[in-house]
């Protein structure tokens, strides 16, 4: 019995000197000044009533942002199996050239928003093994259409690979090790390695390519909880990156929750929904939080939300976003 209170009172010792530790880190460090970037969907600006070229142009010149994850839907390019249509990528790509923005093409089964992955139909249908070489043709063909664009500056192969999340099949770590060596015979362009910044581990997975990207998310939601916070401060994310450095050439933040997390369907929101979901002063706080994590690049999540917010005549979120990033 004294045995095991000893070991308890270690534990708890031990505990929150790691507490105490994190929090006197806020003290040492200054904040840094990140540059910052956006993901940008094609699929979620229509899903908004959006026209994607309309809402990209606005980031690229009234925002002026000058760096963009970009995500390249498989289901999209390849509608049906050896039939590629580029036109909407081709627009993207061009577009960024002509404005100085630097790309990181997202390419693979899962990538950015949801259901995660976007596999088209005929591939669906397809054996484990066809659907793997499907999958390598693809993103060969991507690589070797926009490889020798000034524009593009990394590729990020798959979203969050070894996270079980989104409508998609099972991670295999296997297959992806296959498809990051693809992509490296292919073009000598830094490789993203993108994880949940809290569930995932980062220096295990950072091993794959040469960035390492991690979500922040202050807020998050499951069905037991509801909503509920993540209960960490700038400085665990600070001394992660820092570890994780020794392993990469670069952690950056890959997605910061810079829009609501919706728990009912878009449109079933009203407008005081929409405006107070998530406000000017939660877009402030996070862009702290990323400041206060001493990451040198960050890439927020929402853009295509402020601006639709902004055709409802709700511009706080587009203009604070803007003051930030410029």
């Amino acid at each position: 019995m004294k045995i095991r209170i000893r070991t308890v009172i270690i534990f708890l010792f031990f505990l929150l000197a790691l507490i105490g530790f994190f929090f006197c880190l806020e003290k040492w460090f200054s904040p840094s000044q990140p540059e910052f970037g956006v993901t940008f969907s094609s699929l979620y600006s229509e899903k908004l009533g959006l026209n994607p070229q309309e809402t990209y142009l606005a980031l690229l010149h009234d925002l002026q942002i000058k760096k963009i994850r970009l995500p390249i839907y498989w289901s999209e390019i390849e509608p049906l199996p050896g039939e590629f249509d580029w036109q909407m990528t081709d627009f993207f790509v061009a577009e960024a050239e002509k404005s100085g923005v630097n790309l990181t093409l997202a390419i693979g089964r899962k990538v950015p928003r949801w259901p995660e992955c976007f596999i088209p139909d005929w591939a669906e249908a397809l054996e484990y093994n066809q659907g793997q070489d499907a999958v390598l043709n693809m993103e060969q063909k991507v690589v070797e259409r926009y490889k020798n664009s000034p524009a593009v500056e990394r590729w990020q192969v798959e979203n969050e690979p070894f996270f079980p999340f989104g409508i998609c099949p099972a991670p295999d770590k296997d297959f992806f090790l296959e498809e990051v060596a693809l992509v490296h015979e292919l073009d000598n362009r830094p490789i993203v390695v993108t994880v949940s910044g809290e569930m995932d581990p980062w220096i295990l997975n950072a091993l794959s390519g040469d960035v390492l990207g991690v979500s922040m998310y202050r807020l998050s939601w499951n069905g037991a909880l509801g909503l509920f916070p993540f209960p960490f401060v700038p400085s665990i994310y600070r001394a992660r990156s820092w570890l994780t450095g020794f392993f990469v050439d670069q952690v950056i933040v890959s997605e910061l929750q810079a829009e609501p997390w919706f728990v009912k369907p878009i449109e079933e929101l009203t407008s005081t929904e929409r405006a107070t979901a998530f406000t000017a002063e939660d877009l402030k706080n996070n862009l702290e939080f990323a400041r206060q994590s001493g990451f040198s690049e960050v890439y927020l999540w929402g853009a295509e939300w402020w601006y639709a917010e902004k055709l409802e005549g709700r511009d706080e979120l587009w203009e604070t976003a803007k003051k930030f990033i410029k």
